[in-house]
């Protein structure tokens, strides 16, 4: 077995700690944007349900009668998840 030694200038340890901290706040940046678009997709109805944390039956009648945000793509009903959240917070219904 071998043991190998590094020595490095306090500098050139400065340096890549101060690298690695960009990297990670670069990475972390990413994931934030990622998740408000995330938000910001178009879902079917059931995954709107899903995200609701109530039933498809339910959804169409909110849609119908209580002014549901949705989409209407050709007889396809999509929902922003953002504005399900919304809604829901506005009704006082759980969320996921």
């Amino acid at each position: 077995m071998s043991v190998q030694l590094y020595s490095h200038a306090k500098g050139d340890l400065e340096k890549a700690v101060e690298i690695i901290l960009q990297k990670a706040n670069s990475l972390s940046l990413v994931k934030e944007k990622k998740s408000s678009e995330e938000l910001d997709e178009l879902i079917p109805q059931a995954e709107a349900a899903k995200v609701m944390q109530i039933s498809v039956a339910t959804i169409i009648e909110w849609r119908k009668h209580k002014a549901l945000p949705h989409y209407n793509f050709n007889g396809r009903y999509l929902y922003s998840k953002a504005e399900l959240l919304e809604y829901g917070r506005k009704r006082g219904q759980k969320k996921a």
